[in-house]
């Protein structure tokens, strides 16, 4: 009886060792994963980045990104290098597909302007929606207004005001974006709140709408009046708040120096795939502030005439998703979409 008493001992011991040794199993199991998850993110980034840029290469979008790739390695956790992708098409909805679709791994990077954000979605013609991104850090913003040509019987905000209201429909603008583009919308919101009715021409790109003013095929452009026109242009209101890097501008006004409620925002910034990692999300917002605060590219935004706007990743996301909210009530009242 006693040698069954102990058997019995013997055998409940290594059933608890079995218990205990599976456990320990699944915890060191456990355990390793979690190593693994936190060696994924702490050693970030482990090999070179993709920095996605829908744009043509040399326009005012890719210069900048260009400058920070180039500087941005000697920030970043082991130093990899960062390569700008170039993938124009469709008002950016192709380069912004593939960013969207990407890994969310921290190796594809995307920077933009606003309009495939927060314009293009809203036709249901993307693959992807605004929460498909992931905010990293706002950069700048761009100025916008009505401009004509130098020799313009069109000299002042009151002068363009006058006609419009005196020539209905006979005063066509450009905007490089085309229809339902940022441009379009905010004339068109103009053109609302003030009574007036104007006609919208769609061009492909800045420099045709440009071209298309000089040859007097359109009255005016929805454009950045800046240093490219070699200074043939003169700006008659602004669209948005800001007006450039310079005073130089200061004596013409935007609309919400006149007390009118059209105001728009022309953002960019860098985004990653909705799901990166939060520590990678940080890493790469505090690298990028850094290079943004160098000297060189301080002077580089002025000669390009970008404005400094620095959000975080949290407040680049209100702003987009304000303007997206914004954006998609005013197409449904100009029913470009139902």
């Amino acid at each position: 009886m006693k040698k069954k008493l102990l058997v019995i001992l013997a055998v409940l011991m290594l059933v608890v060792a079995g218990c205990s040794s599976g456990k320990s199993t699944d915890g060191e199991k456990e355990d390793k994963d979690n190593g693994k998850k936190a060696e994924a993110t702490s050693d970030y980034p482990k090999k070179p980045i993709e920095l996605v840029v829908p744009f043509n290469p040399g326009g005012p979008t890719d210069v900048f990104a260009r400058a920070i790739a180039k500087e941005l390695p000697a920030y970043l956790p082991n130093k990899q290098q960062v390569a700008v992708i170039n993938k124009p098409g469709a008002g950016t909805t192709l380069g912004l597909t593939d960013i969207a679709t990407a890994k969310p791994d921290g190796y594809t990077l995307g920077f933009t302007t606003s309009s495939g954000l927060d314009i293009q979605p809203h036709y249901g013609k993307t693959s992807y929606q605004l929460d498909s991104f992931e905010p990293i850090i706002k950069a700048y913003v761009l100025n916008s207004a009505i401009v004509v040509k130098k020799d313009s019987e069109l000299n002042t905000y009151e002068d363009w005001l006058a006609y419009v209201k005196e020539n209905p429909g006979k005063f066509t603008y450009g905007t490089s974006g085309g229809t339902g583009s940022g441009g379009h919308i905010a004339m068109e919101n103009l053109g609302k709140e003030l009574g007036v009715t104007m006609k919208h021409v769609p061009f492909e790109g800045v420099a045709d709408v440009m071209n298309a003013v000089m040859s007097g095929q359109i009255v005016a452009g929805q454009s950045r009046p800046d240093t490219e026109t070699g200074g043939e242009l003169k700006p008659l209101l602004f669209v948005t708040e800001s007006k450039g890097v310079s005073d130089y501008y200061a004596d013409i006004p935007n609309t919400k120096e006149l007390g009118l409620e059209t105001s728009t925002e022309f953002y960019s910034g860098f985004i990653a795939p909705a799901g990166t990692p939060e520590e990678v999300v940080m890493i790469l917002h505090d690298a990028i502030k850094e290079v943004m605060e160098l000297d060189s590219i301080k002077d580089l935004m002025v000669t390009q005439n970008l404005v400094p706007s620095y959000a975080n990743g949290e407040d680049f996301g209100k702003t987009m998703q304000e303007y997206s909210d914004k954006n998609k009530k005013t197409m449904e009242e100009l029913e470009l979409i139902k």
